[in-house]
């Protein structure tokens, strides 16, 4: 059963919930006037419930490529960590001494993409410039680094100047979308 209200200051609206019977609660939709919001009464808790749970549905949807199954992907994007390409992925943060040094790894900086099946030869991106950014702001210049290897990737080594304080240490590319990395320094 289809309950019609109009009320609130544009009575002429044709206002629609679709339940009975009806609860007090109050929902905030869309009504046939696009430039305004009206303010639904006396419709059941579970509608509101019901329009996150369509929404949410909707957004995976997005994210998986279809509802109908088959296969979609997107791919690995170029990071920075402090593993080399047999390492750990998401291995806990490291802290490094004042006046010591760790490895940067960069993988997967490359334009093909093959998460969906393919098989065609990797083609490295352009160098990359890294910089490290210190705790108190300093801006060391790492350089200028080609991607190669099993997984497109580079390592360089970062030395931390003697005296830096404690802090985090930022590593960052130079592209149009940065990959980042943090490590500590301790004392």
């Amino acid at each position: 059963m289809t309950i019609v209200e109009r009320h609130g200051p544009y009575p002429n609206r044709n206002l629609k919930c679709t339940t009975w019977p009806p609860r007090r609660v109050m929902i905030w939709c869309m009504s046939a006037e696009p430039r305004r919001g009206a303010l639904l009464r006396h419709c059941p808790p579970r509608a509101g419930r019901q329009l996150v749970a369509a929404a949410l549905a909707m957004l995976c949807a997005g994210c998986s490529g279809s509802l109908g199954g088959g296969s979609s992907a997107s791919c690995v994007g170029p990071y920075l960590d402090d593993q080399p390409p047999s390492g750990v992925f998401g291995a806990p943060m490291p802290t490094v001494s004042s006046g010591g040094a760790i490895t940067i790894y960069g993988h997967w900086y490359t334009t093909t993409c093959n998460d969906t099946g393919g098989n065609e030869p990797l083609q490295p991106l352009a160098p990359v410039h890294l910089t490290a950014t210190l705790p108190g702001g300093d801006v060391v210049n790492l350089g200028n680094l080609d991607p190669g290897g099993p997984d497109m990737g580079f390592a360089v080594e970062v030395h931390v100047p003697a005296g830096t304080p404690a802090g985090t240490v930022t590593i960052r590319d130079d592209r149009q979308q940065p990959a980042t990395y943090e490590f500590e320094v301790g004392q």
